[in-house]
């Protein structure tokens, strides 16, 4: 099971991030949403580089699974 950070251009040209869990299911491979975290250009205003910040969180939470 891994846990990432999905960015999703939107046709806006607008950058949404989510949290997204992969895992196999029946042989295949599945992803759900962990969490919604927003549009790039608002998390900029509260973050100095919100890619970099949930990248982490995403990969402390794939640490966490093991």
């Amino acid at each position: 099971m891994v846990v990432y950070l999905k960015k999703t251009k939107t046709r806006e040209g607008r950058i949404y991030l989510s949290i997204t869990e992969g895992f196999r299911k029946d042989g295949k491979v599945r992803t759900r949403t962990v969490e919604s975290l927003g549009y790039l250009d608002e998390l900029e205003k509260k973050y100095d580089d919100p890619i970099a910040h949930f990248e982490a969180q995403a990969k402390a939470a794939t640490e966490e699974k093991k």
